[in-house]
């Protein structure tokens, strides 16, 4: 009995302590999830509290209906740098009622923008999230996520901001501003309230402004333009804008449509056959109007782009946009340029010829004027704002993919020597605009008369030596973006095929005039929202290039306004400029383009002439992208005063006439020394004493050293010891004559010019030439009838005649064993047959023997043979 219940003890304790292991463990996991969920469910009970909270101070905090602020409109205004309004900057609209707004109209509206508009109390769920399926399936931009009425209220009472509560607020209101106003009346206030480019506000103005007509009276094509507008007013402008992105959008619209079921597929159809400038029929607008209207473009690209601001941020908004544009200067220029007031070679401003320009501040990179184009025309379809557009920029490049990247990778100095010659066959084979090659010569000379092939070679050794990447990098760092064929570059960017606009130009040249400073050309200097609050230019300069690059550019490109070699035509100026010309030709070597972009430490200007479509070959054949510069740099220094002299930065050297960068030893430092000339020979008839003396010489090789102006100076040495000069010729031979008998020593020196060291005179290379006459035979003496006694003493003198020659035979024998190695003379007369004069063993058939010596102070003298090749290595 007490066994047994001993084991049940046991037995109990043993099943009681199996379960009692568990039971913790289950617990502990049990625990830790419900109080996971606990956390959870008070985390958004707070959550829940919290964001009601929010919203609740959000819809008490938001701003009132007011009717006032809903129908009138809040421009944009544009401030010139004085701080005074631009003309044409202001609010411009004509408000009409619903019923005066013609119901296709409302049709694209209401399709393009909030399809459901008659259907949602202000906000619409549904398409928020049809937005992002139909932005992403028939592209960005075929439907917004928020609705008309939400639109409305963002731009007659909200600030710009993207904090929660605006949205909020944003949305309440709408709420509420569909319980108070019927749907007719929100839609009338949102045509009224949209900025529709050009500086006009509501549908009215843009339908007279773009097709001369009240918008009662539109079709569908014209209806779908406008109601693509205020998604992005200056890209989708019809007239100022791109016409392709106006087809874009206007498609984008009609498709809406077609799909609301408010045209058929023929209407759609039959609006994409008709081109944008045959549907637009421009109203007229002021001079004062035109004068600005590129300026919009430019201040809505840098508010969205520099600014990070949208559409309805920028437009309706009360926006105040501080430029940098000199009101007085841009007006003027565009009026006298416009109206022919301007003294160019021609009496009034070619019909088929365009022109842009661009105006901008050296220092900051802000632009103070801009000139779009020539004419001030009314109902023009086809605006185009030339000092935007990009072109080719033709020679105006050499600075940037020739040059620069030479002396920023390789320190080369202004004198460094380039070939002027053609290429290979098989090569990239640009000819001069002058005519023929001009040999050697340096940097600084080939940018200042703007030579091609030497250009093109300074840009395959860049190439060659440091990569594509170095001229590509360079020209990126100042806004240029090179001519490619795919990932390559071309090489015809050495020449100027890349595109940019004088805009972009004027800013890559202020660089040169900043030492290297690169600014991205800007002209807003600061915004203000209605509130008061201001954000300043976010653009800031870096640095495009050392110092030393830019000034040393800068110093060559002076050369091209100030010279007479320079290519600038008109007269230079009384202060410090610098600056490049640029043509780009068609394919039957007629101007295309015709450029100056020049700069001072002040200002940088940008000047591109073009021919009109259909215009005469010969439109571009006069120079006025120059005068035109002219005439702007004159007015900018009368108004603001003579700029400072470029600064020569510390890193630069300067030495003669050219420039080099401290702590380098470029080559054409210590030029090499002039090379004399080698391999003389001389071809002399005795008995008609005359002859030629001829040498060669590595004209290239001197050239390339940097020389110019290569001549040579022959001298004579006779017999009897006396000199004359015999000439001096630029070829590798001259004509001799009247030797004497005995040995004669011709000199020859080659002289040439250098930049760094001026005039050069190499060694002399000589080369002797002896006459001497043989006996003539005793038998023909014999033979000669008699016809008077001779005397003795005449006797007498013939023979020490004779004896005199065989003296001089001795001292030709003598020679022969001298250092000169000269051969042995040919005692046999030759015959008629023999050639004349044998150039490889130096012997003549002539009535003497001869022989010939060369030596040349500044070589080795063991070949001074009768060859006529002392000094040759």
């Amino acid at each position: 009995m007490e066994r047994s219940r001993m084991a049940r003890r046991q037995d109990t304790t043993s099943n009681k302590r199996k379960p009692a292991a568990k039971k913790p463990k289950q617990k502990t996991k049990k625990s830790k999830f419900r109080r996971i969920l606990t956390i959870l469910g008070i985390l958004f009970i707070i959550g829940v509290i919290a964001g009601a909270a929010y919203t609740a101070y959000a819809i008490a905090t938001a701003p009132p209906l007011d009717e006032e602020k809903l129908v009138d409109t809040y421009p944009i205004q544009l401030l010139s740098a004085e701080g005074e309004p631009l003309e044409g900057s202001g609010q411009i609209r004509e408000y009409v009622s619903i019923d005066e707004i013609s119901e296709v109209m409302q049709q694209a509206v209401i399709s393009i923008e909030d399809r459901r508009f008659y259907e949602h109390n202000g906000i619409d769920l549904r398409r928020i999230g049809g937005a992002v399926v139909a932005n992403l399936t028939d592209g960005f931009g075929a439907e917004g996520g928020s609705t008309i009425t939400q639109q409305l209220v963002k731009q007659s009472f909200l600030s710009t901001d993207k904090k929660l509560k605006r949205k909020l607020q944003e949305q309440w209101l709408a709420i509420k501003l569909e319980r108070e106003y019927t749907k007719e009346q929100i839609l009338e206030m949102y045509l009224n309230k949209n900025y529709y480019g050009t500086g006009g506000y509501g549908v009215q103005t843009a339908s007279k402004r773009y097709f001369n007509k009240p918008v009662s009276e539109v079709n569908y094509q014209e209806a779908a333009i406008l109601a693509g507008l205020p998604q992005r007013p200056s890209a989708y402008d019809p007239i100022n804008g791109d016409q392709e992105l106006t087809r874009y959008r206007q498609e984008q619209v009609l498709s809406a449509m077609k799909r609301d079921g408010h045209i058929t597929e023929e209407e759609y159809n039959q609006a994409l056959d008709v081109e944008i400038a045959d549907v637009i029929s421009p109203g007229k607008e002021t001079e004062e109007e035109t004068y600005t209207r590129s300026i919009y473009a430019r201040v809505q690209a840098e508010l969205e782009e520099d600014y990070g601001l949208e559409q309805a941020d920028i437009y309706g908004t009360g926006l105040k946009v501080y430029t940098s544009i000199n009101k007085d200067l841009h007006t003027k220029f565009n009026s006298d340029i416009k109206n022919d007031n301007v003294n160019l070679q021609t009496e009034t401003f070619p019909e088929d010829l365009l022109m842009g320009a661009t105006v901008l501040n050296t220092k900051t990179g802000e632009i103070v004027a801009v000139i779009d184009s020539q004419q001030a025309k009314q109902g023009d379809k086809n605006y185009r704002d030339y000092s935007r557009e990009k072109r080719q920029i033709g020679s105006t490049a050499k600075p940037f993919f020739d040059y620069g990247p030479g002396i920023e990778n390789a320190q080369w100095s202004t004198g460094k020597i380039l070939m002027d010659e053609p290429f290979g066959e098989d090569e990239f084979n640009p000819g001069n605009y002058y005519t023929g090659y001009r040999g050697a010569n340096t940097m600084r000379y080939y940018l200042t008369i703007s030579g091609n092939t030497p250009a093109v070679r300074a840009f395959y050794e860049v190439q060659e030596e440091f990569g594509s990447e170095a001229i590509e990098s360079f020209v990126e760092n100042v806004g240029i973006e090179p001519a490619r064929a795919g990932d390559e570059m071309l090489p015809a960017n050495s020449l100027g095929v890349a595109e940019a606009s004088t805009t972009q130009m004027a800013a890559a040249y202020a660089a040169l005039g900043t030492n290297g400073m690169y600014t991205k050309p800007h002209l807003i200097q600061k915004i203000e929202f209605n509130d008061g609050s201001t954000i300043n230019s976010p653009i800031k300069a870096k640095q495009a290039m050392e110092d030393y690059t830019a000034y040393m550019l800068t110093d060559m490109l002076r050369d091209v306004v100030n010279t007479s070699t320079g290519t600038y035509v008109p007269e230079p100026f009384p202060y410090d400029v610098a600056g490049k010309t640029g043509t780009t030709n068609d394919k039957d070597k007629n101007p295309n383009d015709k450029w100056f972009t020049g700069y001072t430490t002040d200002y940088s200007i940008s000047v591109w002439t073009g021919k009109a479509p259909g215009a005469d070959k010969d439109a571009l054949a006069e120079d006025h992208a120059q005068f035109y510069f002219d005439y702007m740099m004159q007015e900018v220094t009368k108004a603001t005063g003579q700029p400072d002299r470029f600064q020569q930065p510390e890193s630069v050297l300067s030495l003669g006439n050219e420039l080099y960068v401290k702590g380098t030893k470029p080559k054409d430092l210590q030029p090499d020394k002039l090379a004399a000339p080698t391999g003389a020979s001389i071809d002399y008839d005795v008995p008609g004493e005359t002859g030629t003396l001829s040498w060669s010489y590595d004209k290239q090789a001197v050239e390339a050293a940097g020389y110019q102006g290569l001549s040579f100076t022959v001298t004579e040495t006779r017999p009897d010891g006396s000199e004359r000069v015999v000439g001096t010729t630029e070829d590798t031979s001259i004509a001799i004559s009247g030797l004497g008998e005995g040995e004669t020593t011709f000199t020859i020196v080659a002289n040439a010019t250098n930049a760094l060291v001026g005039d050069q005179q190499s060694s002399p290379l000589q080369t002797s030439y002896t006459v001497e006459r043989s006996e003539e035979p005793a038998a023909e003496e014999e033979e000669e009838p008699a016809t008077e006694e001779t005397p003795p003493e005449e006797e007498g003198e013939q023979t020490d005649g004779e004896s005199n020659e065989n003296n001089g035979n001795n001292e030709n024998n003598e020679n022969n064993g001298n250092d000169n190695n000269t051969e042995d003379e040919n005692t046999e007369e030759p015959t008629e047959e023999e050639p004349t004069t044998d150039e490889t063993d130096g012997e003549s058939d002539s009535e003497g023997d001869v022989s010939r010596q060369s030596t040349s102070d500044s070589d080795d003298r063991n070949n001074g043979n009768g060859n006529g090749n002392g000094g040759r290595d």
